[in-house]
């Protein structure tokens, strides 16, 4: 009988009892979500335009020089993004690393030494000798991969540096968004702070009239003591507002990845002009291609398929392609060179195989818990697309409601102001108190206030828009090797 006989009798027994251990019973439950078919809802339906998606440097409509620098300092100094990029890095050595299990591996030893046998020692060399015992091997292993395990998870581990990239740039449009948040906070509470300074004047200019009325005789106590108490308020919206400014400065300083002092450096802003709300009409298409998050959470379950597929093959024979040359001497007559000749040398060539018979279940639970993982992915997916069209239709509402508010709010103070001339006019041709004049100038100041709030919310409600519909994230929408991963997850 022949050794090549031997060899295929042998790989044919391997082959045909791989199924004492099997994964029968086991297969994925979830599936993914269609984000065409999700009804965006009235309020994404109803808004009308047909603006593009957010560019990259959306906030550049802002015309801000100040914020622009900003931004680009954030990005090249933030250390939260240093953070993630060094993910990014680590996740692509992992992939050079699983990448080596598919290429032959070689390794090579050797030993050199002078060796001092015992009397009593048998074999040869007669004993009390000192000796050299020298030896140099070279060994090679292949593994066939005839499943595709190795490849698998080399590709796994690519999905993942995919995912973990698209994190990235999640994170800078995160960061982005607390920069342009923090920035329109500074802006509002410096346009409040003027409003509530000119409210505090009128109210000591009231407190200083009640005080006069009080010591003429004319009113009593209780005015002067309103009075007062209206102008303590108003010092104290004041030390408030100065508080949150201090606050955003210093907020700014950390998010661009700077010291406490760098906020003082900070000139006053402004709020950004009115928003226009405007959507593409493809919302749901467009969403999951520009959302880096959704695109993450899809190269995870695209990962988790292609370890299903790993632990798969598992079950099934491994054989491996194994190799050696050696050279090994162990002269009592001779010098340290004795091993360096063809009567020392050894080598062997053949295959090496596994098979699993009995494992008391190891294989099963691997791929039992590879199987859970792959839906917990594609669940994780489907519940991010959702959480994204929640954000993008709350988002949307917000501003249509702060829209019809703010609109209702300027007519009021168109109102106020009216009110405001009319009063000014009766006291300057003797008809009312000037009393009457400051109560006019407070409500209108007051009105003033709410719609600068107002403008303050849609302005912060639009930076959140922006990146709800992904921030202008550059990040590859859901490549067909992707999109079709869940067809490597065994059936």
């Amino acid at each position: 009988m022949s050794a090549r006989f031997v060899m295929c009798a042998g790989l044919a027994a391997v082959v045909s009892l791989a199924g004492c251990i099997s994964a029968d019973g086991i297969k994925p439950e979830a599936s993914f979500i269609e984000p065409a078919q999700i009804d965006p809802g009235d309020a994404l339906r109803q808004t009308a335009g047909d603006a593009n998606w957010p560019a990259g440097t959306w906030w550049q409509s802002w015309h801000d020089p100040q914020l622009d620098a900003l931004m680009t300092r954030a990005v090249a100094g933030s250390p939260t993004l240093a953070i993630v990029r060094s993910r990014v890095t680590a996740a692509i050595w992992q992939a050079r690393a699983l990448h080596a299990d598919e290429l032959p591996n070689i390794d090579g030893t050797a030993a050199f030494a002078r060796s001092r046998f015992p009397r009593y020692a048998t074999p040869s060399p007669p004993g009390g000798m000192t000796v050299w015992n020298n030896s140099a091997a070279v060994a090679l292993s292949f593994d066939l991969d005839l499943w595709g395990k190795n490849r698998s998870l080399t590709e796994s581990a690519l999905d993942t540096v995919q995912a973990t990239a698209a994190d990235a740039q999640f994170a800078r449009v995160e960061l982005e968004t607390a920069v342009a948040r923090t920035y329109t906070e500074m802006a509002l509470q410096y346009r409040l702070l003027d409003i509530y300074a000119s409210i505090n004047a009128e109210e000591r200019r009231n407190l200083d009239i009640t005080t006069a009325r009080r010591q003429a005789g004319i009113s009593g106590e209780i005015d002067a003591s309103q009075a007062m108490t209206q102008y303590q308020a108003g010092i104290t919206d004041i030390q408030a507002t100065r508080y949150a400014i201090a606050v955003a400065r210093l907020q700014i300083a950390l998010l661009v990845g700077e010291g406490p002092g760098f906020g003082d450096s900070l000139t006053r802003p402004s709020l950004p002009m009115d928003i226009v709300i405007a959507l593409p009409g493809s919302l749901p298409a467009e969403l999951v291609g520009h959302r880096a998050d959704v695109v993450a959470q899809r190269w995870r379950a695209a990962a988790a398929a292609k370890k299903v597929g790993a632990a798969h093959a598992d079950f099934y024979p491994n054989i491996n392609l194994v190799a050696s040359a050696s050279l090994a001497s162990l002269a009592p007559f001779g010098g340290f060179f004795n091993f360096l000749n063809s009567d020392a040398a050894g080598h062997s060539v053949g295959l090496a195989g596994s098979l699993p018979i009995f494992d008391a279940g190891r294989r099963r639970g691997n791929y039992g818990v590879a199987v859970a993982e792959y839906d917990d992915a594609v669940l994780g997916y489907n519940q991010t697309v959702l959480s994204a069209m929640q954000a993008v239709a709350q988002t949307v509402t917000l501003l249509q409601s702060l829209q019809t508010r703010q609109q209702s709010t300027q007519a009021a103070l168109q109102s106020a102001t009216r009110a405001y001339d009319l009063a000014n006019r009766g006291y300057k041709g003797g008809i009312t108190e000037y009393l009457d004049v400051l109560v006019a100038q407070k409500v209108m100041l007051q009105q003033e206030r709410e719609l600068a709030l107002l403008h303050g919310q849609r302005a912060d409600a639009w930076v959140l828009l922006m990146k709800d519909l992904g921030g202008g994230a550059d990040v590859e929408p859901i490549p067909a090797r992707m999109s079709e991963g869940d067809r490597d997850v065994p059936r």
